[in-house]
């Protein structure tokens, strides 16, 4: 695929990640007890949540006990992607989790970082994960960052902790932010088409059944996969799972020409749906 005649800002991060729950105290419950972020704002039926120290949004929680469980094969998230400062802090990260009762779903070594995998108690997928230097990311003859999945190096991991005092370790970390998200689509064509054509994002990696985009060289902000969701149904309105997902975009008029290929803008954030009708925030700020 060619190049899109839009290009995203390549200082582009990713912003906070909404989530529609049916059962609030136990995804609160996990959001702060096990993941140890704090509430900072809540407004009705909506919590913002954030790592201890820090005053940026990482998730927010909208209750909604109404909301219906969709369908497997529908549209949606996969996993979102908290990434953590250093490989010290995912090592504390996996003590952590380990000590509060939490089951893995996988751990992983993707070349370019290293992963955990769990999933909240509504069923969303989490990846808790630490980039490698990107002086040792190992880079095709295009230079574009080869990624894979292979078994992660505990022991080699658990040596960057020096103090075990796993009661005083949070799970995340403060400096953590939402490094990527990958969302189950129904047509990865289709799919890639919007998020590198519409969004100017670099087609970093591309299968018959996922692909993987980015701005400014980094290995991947949105994943895209049919796994689960080959032919299936376009997102359900009034079902729990995720609501919406944060780009940030601090060059303002980058911005503003992106929102205007995508349909409209408002001063600091618009929201738009792709073609399964996943929610994207654009908003026009950097992330401290």
């Amino acid at each position: 695929m060619s190049q899109s005649d839009f290009v995203m800002d390549p200082k582009m991060t990713m912003g906070p990640v909404a989530l529609r729950v049916r059962e609030y105290e136990s995804a609160i419950k996990f959001y702060t007890e096990d993941l140890g972020l704090r509430i900072i704002r809540q407004d009705g039926n909506i919590s913002e949540l954030a790592p201890v120290k820090s005053s940026q949004t990482l998730v927010t929680l909208v209750h909604d006990s109404e909301a219906r469980i969709p369908s497997r094969n529908s549209a949606g998230l996969y996993h979102f992607a908290i990434l953590l400062p250093s490989r010290a802090d995912l090592a504390k990260a996996y003590l952590a989790l380990g000590n509060s009762g939490l089951a893995f779903d996988g751990y992983a070594d993707h070349i370019v970082s290293e992963a955990l995998y769990l999933t909240d108690p509504e069923g969303n997928g989490i990846e808790v994960y630490a980039d490698k230097p990107r002086s040792a990311w190992k880079l095709d003859a295009d230079g574009i960052p080869q990624m894979g999945t292979y078994p992660l190096d505990i022991d080699s991991l658990l040596l960057e902790v020096e103090d075990r005092a796993i009661d005083e370790m949070k799970a995340i970390s403060d400096g953590a932010v939402i490094g990527h998200v990958h969302l189950k689509v129904t047509e990865i064509r289709q799919s890639t088409n919007f998020y590198h054509y519409r969004l100017g994002l670099d087609l970093m990696n591309y299968w018959d059944s996922a692909a993987f985009l980015s701005a400014g060289g980094y290995h991947h902000h949105i994943g895209i996969n049919t796994w689960e969701s080959s032919l299936g149904s376009t997102v359900e309105e009034g079902c729990a799972g995720l609501e919406y997902f944060t780009i940030c975009v601090p060059d303002p008029s980058n911005a503003r020409e992106l929102c205007s290929r995508l349909g409209g803008a408002t001063q600091n954030e618009s929201i738009f749906r792709d073609p399964d009708g996943i929610r994207l925030a654009i908003k026009t700020y950097t992330r401290a």
